[in-house]
């Protein structure tokens, strides 16, 4: 019983991880795609240059 418990603890603890962590990842990617545009444009103009 004890052992059901713990796991079951531990499944929570992991959900929660989890949750966390995609939600960061979820954070990082809209900032990096509200970037995207400007990157892409900088890219653009350096690419003339490099070329």
């Amino acid at each position: 019983m004890h052992t059901t418990l713990h796991l079951k603890n531990s499944l929570k603890a992991v959900a929660l991880l989890a949750c966390v962590a995609l939600a960061t990842l979820i954070v990082v990617s809209v900032q990096q795609a509200s970037h995207a545009p400007l990157l892409l444009s900088q890219a653009s103009m350096l690419l003339p240059a490099m070329g």
